[in-house]
């Protein structure tokens, strides 16, 4: 069996810009996906399914495989499954900045992880106890857990993705929808009194996205294969642990434009010397993409394309190699927000052998390729099932 490589550029599709007619992935120079797409196959992929919020969440685990409707509970959960957090029902903690009352900036200004650890450190001396527990992740990416409701009270809360709100009024957004959702606001406003202390550079919490922790099917039971998994982001780990992958973290990662690319390179191709089939996930050029900054964006997919995707094809056995690249989701910068529309694909080395006329890689090209798939069936794809 060939080995397997699957790349996912977050967030990298996108709309076209309406003074050039181009999408950021048509106006960057991408030499190394466009090489891909010319030698193999290309076509477009539905990777959030009707009904679902078009979050990264369900958009990876489409991907993967794994059928939301029966196994997503949300998005906290899956980041407490990479943390390792025992806990009853777990949020997804934004570090934000309000200012206000609008949301200027839902990453916390980019707080450092030595200023979240800070933070995270006075909210639960503050604010913690023993049915309330903040946990440290990345940056602004932490976990709040929950040990004193029901499931039946999570799903009843409905929360807001911090990064679909820049520039609104937040208390338009605020939790909602019973005694969980009340708690969830009072600790908002009580974080609020408690980080200006310790950092200037996030001022209040953003729970979003609780749910009780999941019981994923494992990877290896469907493919026959166990998997790595490398991502700078407790999600795609998170996702990965729940599949029964080996995790592997990267020193120096950011999870933006300024990552480790040539560490997440190099991990990935160590990874493929022993097992047969690894996931490359890199958040960078979904969060220019929230910035609504189009040049960061076209810059953030060039640096992929050359030192992550050219590094790795410099050193890589192509003969014996399948490579599957796809964003999981668009996040166009017009929006600053994800949305459910199908993404690009291509496949190199294919098991069937199958070429299509595709010359480059880009949303408008792949349109002319060979497939249009279910996101849930792309894994059958590359393991040559269908």
């Amino acid at each position: 069996m060939r080995k397997k490589l699957l790349l996912i550029p977050d967030g990298m599709a996108d709309w076209k810009n309406p003074k050039t007619g181009k999408t950021p992935l048509e106006d960057a120079d991408t030499p190394n996906m466009d090489f891909l797409a010319k030698e193999g196959a290309c076509g477009i992929a539905k990777t959030v399914p009707d009904g679902f919020e078009p979050g990264s969440d369900v958009a990876n685990l489409t991907i993967l495989g794994v059928d939301v409707r029966k196994y997503y509970t949300g998005r906290g959960p899956i980041e407490a499954l990479a943390r390792g957090v025992k806990a009853k029902i777990a949020f997804r903690c934004n570090l934000v900045y309000v200012e206000n009352g609008v949301m200027v900036d839902y990453s916390g200004n980019r707080i450092s992880d030595e200023d979240a650890r800070k933070a995270i450190e006075a909210l639960n001396s503050e604010l913690g106890s023993e049915t309330i527990r903040f946990h440290c992740g990345r940056s602004y990416r932490h976990i709040l857990a929950i040990n004193n409701f029901s499931e039946e009270e999570v799903r009843k809360v409905r929360t807001t993705p911090p990064h679909d709100i820049t520039g609104k009024r937040v208390d338009e957004y605020l939790p909602r929808g019973g005694e969980l959702a009340e708690m969830l606001v009072r600790l908002m406003e009580k974080s609020n009194k408690v980080l200006p202390d310790v950092t200037d550079k996030a001022n209040m919490i953003w729970p979003w996205s609780g749910g009780k922790i999941p019981d994923f099917p494992k990877f290896r039971d469907a493919w026959g294969t166990k998997g790595v998994m490398i991502s700078e982001v407790d999600l795609l780990q998170g996702i990965g642990r729940g599949l029964g992958m080996d995790v592997v973290e990267v020193e120096g990662v950011t999870g933006y434009v300024d990552t480790n690319y040539r560490g997440l390179a190099k991990a990935a191709l160590k990874a493929l010397k022993r097992e047969n089939f690894v996931v490359l996930h890199l958040e960078g050029i979904d969060e220019a993409g929230h910035e609504g900054d189009y040049e960061l964006k076209v810059e953030a997919i060039e640096l992929y394309d050359e030192k992550i995707v050219g590094y790795i094809l410099d050193r890589l056995d192509l003969d014996e190699t399948s490579i599957m690249l796809l964003p999981d989701h668009p996040t166009p910068v017009a929006k600053r927000t994800h949305v459910a529309e199908p993404v690009p694909f291509l496949l190199y080395g294919d098991e069937k052998g199958r070429k299509d006329d595709v010359k480059t890689f880009s949303e408008r090209e792949c349109r002319k390729g060979m497939f249009r798939i279910d996101g849930i069936k792309l894994m059958s794809l590359l393991f040559g099932k269908i």
